[in-house]
């Protein structure tokens, strides 16, 4: 169980930079926005107990 929460934590945090990077790309601040704000919650996912 472990693990397969690391492994989400770690596509979280994948798909929030690819979010972001694609909002950039094609220039649309908020979906910049929001992937930044998915990568945020892969994070704290982390850190959170």
């Amino acid at each position: 169980m472990r693990k397969q929460r690391r492994i989400g934590e770690a596509l979280t945090i994948a798909g929030g930079i690819g979010i972001a990077i694609v909002g950039m790309l094609v220039n649309v601040p908020p979906v910049s926005y929001s992937g930044l704000c998915v990568l945020g919650l892969g994070v704290v996912s982390i850190f959170w107990r």
